[in-house]
């Protein structure tokens, strides 16, 4: 009897053993897939979120508004300014070369995914590559190119985080422009970026223009056009929580 005892108590033991680890095993799981989905949510809305701003600076860069205030929710994401985007344009036959680097926006989750504004682009970037959810503003046919470089700088504070909502203020200072007009110009653009694969696939998509993958960060293209103008415009970033 007392045997009996003893074996079914061991046998308890163990099945509520097996049950807790099991549990616990659940739980662990569930947790880290409800995570993976908060996640997911967060790069998304960030994504939104930098189309919205793209849209705003666009109107600052392009349409003439004095500024505009674009607000971001953080939850648990970091905004910061980036390191430097580099645009190279080359013209031979009109002696014309600007080279701007632009401090891009980013949103840094917690799973490694970035969301990144630069040059009215917006890119997201994690361990499977990069995808450009939002293009630029550019325009390349035959007989015209207008490329439009937008420098945007950073005003006190280069990032916020934690829990809250941030605006993003972005406040239009300078444009200079130069244009060309020989018959068959021959433009280089040069992109150096982290993200340079996207910009890359993105250009290389446009009509008369053609890329190829050049030394460490830097995708080179080549187009032909009759007409092409280049601008520059500045526009001021600050960052507040």
């Amino acid at each position: 009897m007392t045997d009996r005892a003893q074996s079914t108590t061991v046998g308890f033991v163990v099945i509520f053993g097996t049950v807790l680890v099991m549990v616990g095993l659940v739980s662990v799981g569930g947790f880290a897939a409800l995570e993976d989905v908060r996640d997911e949510e967060r790069v998304t809305n960030g994504v939104r979120s930098f189309e919205v701003l793209a849209a705003n600076v666009d109107d600052v860069a392009g349409e003439g508004v004095p500024s505009r205030t674009t607000t971001v929710k953080l939850d648990g994401v970091s905004l910061s300014v980036g390191e430097d985007v580099t645009f190279e344009v080359h013209v031979p036959a009109d002696g014309v070369r600007k080279t701007v680097e632009t401090r891009p926006l980013v949103l840094d989750a917690k799973s490694g995914t970035r969301v990144v504004y630069a040059n009215g682009a917006v890119i997201r970037a994690d361990r499977d590559g990069q995808v450009m959810a939002r293009p630029p503003r550019l325009l390349v046919t035959a007989d015209y190119a207008r490329l439009h470089v937008v420098r945007t700088r950073p005003v006190a504070a280069t990032s916020v985080g934690g829990q809250t909502t941030a605006s993003v203020r972005t406040t239009r200072n300078e444009t200079t422009v130069a244009q060309t007009g020989t018959a068959g110009d021959t433009v280089y653009l040069n992109v150096t970026s982290p993200r340079h694969e996207a910009w890359g696939r993105y250009l290389d998509s446009r009509p008369q223009v053609s890329c190829t993958p050049a030394a460490g960060d830097t995708v080179s293209c080549v187009l032909t056009t009759d007409e092409t103008t280049v601008a520059v415009t500045d526009v001021d970033v600050r960052l507040d929580d």
